[in-house]
């Protein structure tokens, strides 16, 4: 089984049994004295699981984030433009996500992509119910 294999085998799982979201994602330009000259503000498409932390996740504890609010999230490994509809786009700490209850989320921690073959096959990250729901 190749790694394409897996990805997509992966993407597939996450579309059908995770949910679509809106990933916003804040934007800085610095000006010519390091000074911040202009916010701005991109949206994506993305598709994404929620889990539950439990007590397996040792990792997660052992990072004091396995707080009330806080769940184990599973992303692609990286969107193309035919699904975020704004570039291809490999989510990172800070960016939010708005899911399909209208619910806010903050990704607070990357906890790395999953690998085989040396490729990536998909990330795991925590994300934090941010209490900006509609």
């Amino acid at each position: 089984m190749t790694y394409e294999t897996m990805r997509t085998d992966m993407q597939e799982i996450i579309k059908a049994h995770g949910m679509q979201g809106h990933l916003i994602r804040q934007t800085k330009t610095t000006g010519s004295m390091g000074d911040t000259s202009e916010v701005g503000v991109s949206g994506y498409t993305i598709f994404f699981i929620m889990q539950d932390i439990t007590k397996k996740d040792r990792q997660i504890h052992e990072m004091g984030l396995a707080i009330p609010g806080n769940v184990k999230a599973f992303f692609y490994h990286q969107y193309p433009d035919s699904i975020t509809g704004n570039g291809a786009l490999i989510i990172r700490t800070g960016d939010m996500i708005k899911d399909k209850n209208d619910k806010w989320w903050r990704i607070e921690k990357i906890l790395g992509g999953r690998k085989a073959q040396t490729k990536e096959i998909f990330r795991v990250g925590v994300i934090k119910n941010i209490g900006l729901d509609s």
